[in-house]
């Protein structure tokens, strides 16, 4: 079923390198975004859409289609580029188990002789995907408000997850988020993108920014020296070093030897996220990002208001129809609801409103953590000791009120928040 595609962690965000049709008065060129996206979409060479796409917008001036499809296949190509980037270290290559996870195949596939690597290499991918996604964003923004739209078949999709140049079945996106029909083909399904979704888009592009500069603002290395071999089984670290291969026995602590080196790993991890600010600057431009989500969230939804088609919707209003996820209904409470709940979060980040911590009377200043950071020790904040150089005095976030958000979602609020980023 469709729905699945919200449960696919990534999946929804990669299918948006494809998007919708054009402005009014450029008929030609409208097809000709449309054709480039959905041909080098299906064969899975998104990554060689950005030169033709580019021509596109230099041949004719104004061609918002195009420009919107530029910054979609940039968005999709930056989770390829890091899934292959993923790949070749062997990320969560013993989490085996779980790659059928809710029906679907993980993004990244499981490679049986990774290659090495540092904690520095792995900084690096990190920032490689942010200048992905910077440049997305860029090419998004480039589509402003005007008119743009493009209609994408995306049971065709394919994308080269282990960058290995050949595309086997595993590559076949549109399998794992279609129907399948009953001769075993991916049923067509069709999305139609636009100047809302661009923004849309633009949003998530700011969100993984964010997430992705908390990281790099700070200094795990700790943590990677002592715990990552347990997300990648070549990483280079003191403790790779010192076991130095084969270890005699083959269980310990009743476990098998894996096991209980992977369970040692997970506790040493939970141990060690006692991480110190490395860089204040982009720690400071993780609350940026974050204002940003927030101001692009309000134009997306004005903009779906304002709409009076009902075309395939990504992203539908109370009066459309979802083309992606028809099962999550969007209706004028909800969406009410969710901006009261966007503009809570932006005072939160001002400082004007606390966040409650469940073990003191005052609230946490988010905007101190960003001001005046320090390091970030996750078992000092569950327990509270890390809270207390930003409790203050002022109104702090109501319970009952996130409770009352919660059940305008019918307790189905993680997906719906996935949905409308």
């Amino acid at each position: 079923m469709r729905n699945r595609v919200l449960k696919s962690f990534m999946v929804p965000v990669l299918a948006f390198g494809i998007i919708c049709p054009g402005t009014p008065d450029a008929v030609h060129a409208e097809t000709s975004a449309t054709t480039v996206v959905q041909t080098y979409l299906a064969n899975g060479q998104i990554g060689e859409a950005d030169e033709q796409l580019l021509a596109l917008t230099a041949a004719a001036t104004g061609n918002a289609d195009a420009q919107l499809g530029l910054g979609l296949v940039r968005a999709a190509r930056a989770f390829e580029k890091l899934s292959q980037a993923l790949y070749r270290v062997g990320f969560a290559s013993k989490a085996e188990g779980y790659q059928s996870l809710f029906g679907l195949r993980a993004p990244i596939p499981l490679n049986p002789n990774p290659e090495p690597v540092t904690y520095d290499a792995f900084r690096a991918m990190l920032a490689a995907f942010i200048a992905d996604l910077e440049s997305a964003d860029r090419a998004l923004q480039a589509v402003g408000d005007r008119p743009a739209k493009l209609s994408v078949d995306l049971s065709a999709a394919r994308f080269d997850w282990n960058g290995d140049g050949r595309l086997g079945p595993e590559d076949h996106f549109g399998m794992a988020i279609s129907d399948i029909d009953e001769s075993g083909h991916a049923k067509p399904f069709v999305v139609g993108f636009d100047t809302a979704d661009a923004k849309w888009l633009r949003g998530y592009c700011n969100l993984l920014m964010a997430v992705t500069k908390a990281w790099l603002s700070h200094d795990f290395s700790e943590s990677w020296d002592y715990s990552f071999p347990l997300l990648f089984p070549r990483a280079v670290s003191t403790m790779a070093a010192a076991e130095g291969g084969d270890v005699h026995g083959s269980t310990a602590f009743g476990l098998e030897k894996q096991q209980a080196d992977d369970l040692a790993d997970l506790v040493t991890l939970l141990h060690t996220i006692r991480w110190p600010v490395k860089d204040k600057v982009l720690w400071a431009e993780v609350r940026d990002h974050l204002k940003s989500v927030i101001a692009l969230n309000r134009e997306t939804w004005a903009f779906i208001g304002k709409e009076t088609d009902d075309d395939h919707e990504w992203l539908p209003g109370p009066r459309q129809t979802s083309g992606a996820l028809p099962s999550l209904n969007v209706t004028e409470e909800r969406v009410q609801a969710w901006l009261g709940l966007l503009s809570r979060f932006e005072a939160a980040l001002d400082g004007k409103l606390l966040i409650r911590h469940w073990r003191f009377a005052k609230g946490i200043n988010a905007a101190k953590l960003f001001e005046e950071p320090k390091s970030f020790d996750l078992i000092l904040w569950v327990t509270g000791p890390a809270a207390l150089p930003y409790l203050s005095d002022g109104p702090v976030m109501d319970g009952d009120e996130w409770n009352q958000i919660l059940a305008i979602f019918e307790g189905n609020f993680a997906a719906y928040a996935f949905y409308f980023n």
